[in-house]
């Protein structure tokens, strides 16, 4: 399947490279975008199983929070290779506000699991995108059909970069809380070793070691994969649609990355921290089809799934201005002798 993606991506490429018409002009563009984020990972979502790439069927509409960018955008000029017409950079800096409530999610599993959080992401980030439908040149004079015609241009994008995040909750009507600080999973005491107090095995007494980890980093990796479609208003603005999934190098955006740590075991710690810790409800079996009504202990998996990092999908609504264009007149200049 990735074998026919990739043909097929090659061949959309050269097919328009043959398709070439008169060679652009190098520009320079601020680009201004403001929308919406649904955050992908463990907490909240719809009412299956986690989804990822795009995920749209794990989408909890409730969460819908805003996001803002800004953006310097760099038009190649195809002086020497036509191909570099369908090919631009970007710079961005981007807002996005998170959010992810288990209360809100459609899956019985998570309501009872009733975490919640809130993360403020800051992120830099480069992109390149591939124009498929390329950006055409605006004559200065033509029928207004043909010049609607030549309006609309559509893009694919590859991006990295990297952001800073720190995911907060809090208990009902109290402040919020730094998460990464109350160390919920037991990174708090990094590199502790404990015997789960669930029992594995075909004879219910063998119990499984687990060591805690360490605190996570607040600073992360992204890879940004997306499309859009634009529309030239005149020969200074423009405005457009795109929608982009944002992978991430962490687990921890929400706080929630793999099994439970029981802080009641150590007196030494504060209530706060076991409460934020497991939030977990406990129903009958009616409800969740289980007959233990004990909360989750030391080891026990569910808080979060380690098998997948954290994601978040942007949709935004773009306006571009052009800054600079080498484009010359086409008229000729004359010099006064006066």
């Amino acid at each position: 399947m990735k074998r026919i993606t990739l043909l097929a991506l090659v061949l959309t490429i050269l097919f328009s490279v043959t398709q070439a018409q008169r060679r652009g002009k190098p520009s320079t563009s601020l680009v201004v975008s403001v929308g919406t984020n649904h955050f992908m990972g463990d907490l909240g979502g719809g009412a299956g199983d986690a989804a990822h790439f795009f995920g749209v069927r794990d989408i909890d509409f409730n969460a819908t929070r805003p996001t803002w960018q800004v953006a310097y955008r760099y038009k190649f000029a195809a002086k020497k290779y036509e191909v570099l017409k369908y090919f631009s950079v970007r710079a961005n800096f981007s807002y996005a506000f998170l959010s992810g409530k288990d209360k809100s999610a459609g899956h019985v599993g998570r309501q009872s699991r009733n975490l919640s959080f809130i993360n403020n992401v800051y992120s830099l980030s480069g992109q390149i995108e591939y124009y498929f439908i390329p950006e055409k040149a605006r004559p200065r004079h033509a029928f207004k059909s043909l010049s609607k015609s030549r309006n609309i241009s559509a893009y694919m994008f590859l991006g990295f970069g990297g952001f800073y995040h720190a995911p907060m909750a809090r208990l009902e009507g109290e402040k919020f809380e730094y998460l990464r600080a109350l160390g919920t999973e037991g990174q708090l005491e990094p590199g502790f070793e404990y015997e789960s107090k669930v029992p594995t095995g075909e004879n219910g007494t063998e119990f499984e070691t687990y060591v805690t980890p360490k605190p996570y980093s607040r600073i992360a990796m992204l890879i940004a994969v997306g499309f859009g479609v634009k529309y030239d208003i005149n020969r200074k603005w423009a405005v457009g649609l795109e929608m982009s999934n944002r992978y991430t190098s962490s687990d921890y955006m929400d706080d929630a990355h793999d099994k439970y740590f029981n802080y009641d075991d150590f007196s030494s710690l504060s209530a706060t921290q076991s409460e934020f810790a497991d939030r977990h409800l406990t129903y009958t079996e009616d409800a969740v089809g289980e007959t233990d009504p004990n909360k989750y202990l030391s080891g026990k998996t569910m808080r979060g799934n380690p098998d997948y990092n954290d994601a978040y999908i942007l949709t935004m609504i773009t306006v571009h201005y052009k800054l600079s264009s080498s484009r010359r007149r086409s008229g000729p200049k004359f010099k006064s002798s006066w």
